[in-house]
């Protein structure tokens, strides 16, 4: 069985074009595999799972892992974790999801569950782009730094500024504004100069990819290698449910 996989935009993201029950059938995981690596997001519209599809769904790339404590878990499926905007939640910075762990997740699967009638697109960057874009200078200067990352004092961790992608091989630039606090093997004067200009790097719009939701949509992304932000830019209720896939340390790249 073959898929159609169409791009929606000049450097990532790809929609598949397949019902729930091929998606699950077995037949087309490594062509699934093959898209996310090299599309970095894909869009399922109107896929609408139901929660134990969504689950599977996730599970062909991978381990899932139950909401972490932070995140309301879903009151049937503790894997999955329920994002409503009734209850406070944004995500309205850029960023690369739990990289203040030392395990960061491979990805996640998102379904919109509730949309409003307008706004609350989301938005996914390149860090490859951003990577590729730097010039041989900054590339040396970057090289083989390490940046501090947390979501609260004490509970933290340190990455590459660069990873090297553990499926592609490529380099990925990997800082974000949520949880990056500062490059350690700097002088903290150069770290705050460079590192918001990373920051503000990955998110060029010819770097990225917006959608526009519709209700039962499935996005899933390569969290290795993209940052993303939700669109705070609505009032009326929007709740999506996501699943996580398990990941693990990542390495430096080298020139």
């Amino acid at each position: 069985m073959s898929l159609t996989v169409t791009k929606t935009s000049g450097l990532i993201g790809a929609a598949v074009e397949a019902s729930i029950d091929q998606l699950l059938s077995g037949e087309v995981d490594q062509a699934l595999h093959d898209a996310l690596y090299e599309h970095q997001v894909l869009v399922f519209r109107g896929l609408n799972p139901t929660p134990e599809q969504h689950i599977a769904l996730a599970q062909i790339f991978g381990t899932t892992s139950p909401a972490e404590d932070q995140n309301t878990p879903h009151p049937d499926h503790d894997h999955i974790s329920v994002f409503d905007s009734e209850g406070g939640y944004k995500a309205d910075k850029w960023h690369t999801d739990a990289t203040y762990r030392p395990d960061v997740p491979l990805g996640a699967a998102l379904c919109m569950r509730k949309r409003p009638s307008v706004g609350g697109d989301t938005v996914f960057a390149s860090c490859y782009a951003a990577y590729d874009s730097l010039s041989g200078g900054m590339k040396k200067l970057i090289d083989n730094r390490r940046a501090a990352h947390d979501i609260l004092p004490g509970k933290g961790t340190q990455h590459p500024v660069v990873i090297k992608h553990p499926v592609t091989g490529k380099p990925a630039l990997f800082v974000n504004r949520i949880f990056t606090r500062g490059i350690v093997n700097l002088p903290p004067n150069e770290s705050e100069v460079i590192l918001p200009f990373l920051m503000d790097l990955v998110t060029r719009p010819d770097f990225t990819y917006r959608h526009t939701w519709t209700e039962g949509d499935v996005l899933i992304w390569d969290n290795w290698s993209t940052q993303h932000y939700a669109l705070f830019d609505f009032t009326e209720q929007r709740i999506v449910h996501r699943v996580s896939i398990e990941g693990q340390e990542l390495e430096p790249f080298r020139l």
